[in-house]
This record gives C-alpha cells, structure tokens and sequence, in this order.
C-alpha cells in the first residue's frame, strides 16, 4: 500500500510543477512586466486491483511574473482533493494546500538555427504544516530547451532533477512535440518519463489542443496515460495574462 501511494504521490506532482496544460516547462518566459495567471483543472485515476485513488485540482494555481526582459518569477499553489476506495468503498477524503512552490526562470541562451533556446528553472517547495520548513523543503532544477523543426513544428523538452524533503533524489525527462493547425490552433503530444533509484517509475503519455481565444486569453485541453500502470489523468488551463506598467 505505501509503495501504490508513493507512485500516485509521484505521478500527481508531476502536474503541480506544470506551466501549461502539459507537463513541459518552455523555455520562453513571459515578457517583462507582463503578469499571467495559469489556472489548472484536471483529474488523476489511479487503480491497482481492488485499490483506486483519485486526485482532483481545484484549480491549482500558477503565477508568473516577467521580471525583466531574462528573468521571470513564479509561484504554485496546488490546491487537491483526494480520496482513496477499496473494493469501490471510500476508506479516505481530504482536501488540502499543503506546499507551495517559489521559482525564477532565468534565459540563457536564444535559438539561433540549431542551437536551441535555453533556460533554467528552480523552485523551491515549501510545506505548510511542518515545524522546520527550511529542513522539509523539497527542490527542483530544470534545463528546458526547445527547436523550431519548421514554421509549424516546435520541438520542446526538458531534463530535471528533483531533491525531496527526505533526500530523495530523481530525475525527469520531457518532451513535447508542438503542431500548429493555425495561428490560434495548437496540437501537441508529449512523454514523459521519472527515474527514481535507478528505475523509470513512471511514463506517461499526455496528447491535447490549445486555442488562443483572444491576445491575452488561452485554452488548453489534454488527456494522458500512464504506460507502467492504470492511471489515467484528464483536464485543462485557462490562462490569462496582462500588462502591470
């Protein structure tokens, strides 16, 4: 039982560092004094024989500030509900903000033909409840890049690390395929996959669209699929950013 709660804990984390309706944090950053809000919606089911967890976001919450013109600051609140059934019978319910995560993402270098534009991500996840918050942070470091295969085709991934409040250490690997319809359709597909103690302990699959409904409001719907167990996750993000100076 604690090993079918740390892999549903795992896979659900996941989508709380996401920065869009995929899990791919981009190497963009917002422009600077630009302020947008990314507001996360979706549904995480997990099943092992008899046992079944769900997660649901509330929304979870993603602000991200352009600080200057290489330098974004962010902020993650996950708001969760989450329960857990045996034989279809519920055993547990809880609601919960238990961390949140403080971040930057700073610009390193621009795309120029085959050299990809680059940035690096940190953030720190700090718990609410817990006595020595500096001693329970958790830690994320990301390098994303991304490629321009043509006018249409944008190739997007990403290479973490992650360092948890009990040491634990994992990596992750990202990567987005982008195809744009139009110049307000999107279609994209994505893998992802977490190697924890030597082991890929999660791969999932995340295909979906994104509309642009007007120049400061945006759409994005998704579905995956875990490939190593039963856990389905669907939902999406509205995103809306505007200018502060």
């Amino acid at each position: 039982m604690r090993t079918f709660s740390f892999n549903l804990l795992l896979i659900t984390s996941l989508f709380f560092l996401k920065t869009n309706a995929q899990t791919i944090i981009y190497s963009n950053i917002v422009n600077k004094d630009i302020f947008q809000v990314e507001l996360a919606s979706f549904q995480t089911i997990q099943k092992n024989e008899l046992e079944k967890s769900t997660s649901w976001s509330l929304p979870s919450a993603l602000f991200r500030y352009g600080f200057n013109e290489r330098v974004e600051l962010q902020m993650v609140t996950p708001f969760n509900s989450e329960s857990s059934y045996y034989n279809n019978e519920l055993i547990s319910s809880n609601f919960h903000i238990k961390k949140i995560q403080l971040g930057t993402v700073v610009n390193i270098l621009e795309r120029n033909k085959i050299i990809p534009e680059t940035s690096f991500t940190y953030r720190s996840i700090i718990p609410f409840n817990e006595n020595d918050i500096i001693k329970r942070m958790a830690h994320l470091f990301s390098i994303n890049m991304s490629n321009k295969l043509s006018e249409k085709i944008i190739l997007n991934y990403n290479f973490r690390y992650f360092i948890g409040s009990d040491k634990s250490k994992s990596t992750q690997y990202v990567s987005n395929l982008g195809y744009n319809l139009t110049n307000k359709f999107q279609l994209f597909i994505e893998n992802n996959g977490v190697i924890a103690e030597k082991e890929l302990t999660s791969n999932l699959v995340v295909g979906g669209l994104s509309y642009v409904l007007s120049n400061n409001l945006f759409i994005n719907m998704h579905y995956g699929k875990c490939l190593k167990r039963d856990t389905l996750m669907v939902g999406g993000i509205l995103t809306w950013r505007f200018k502060t100076a």
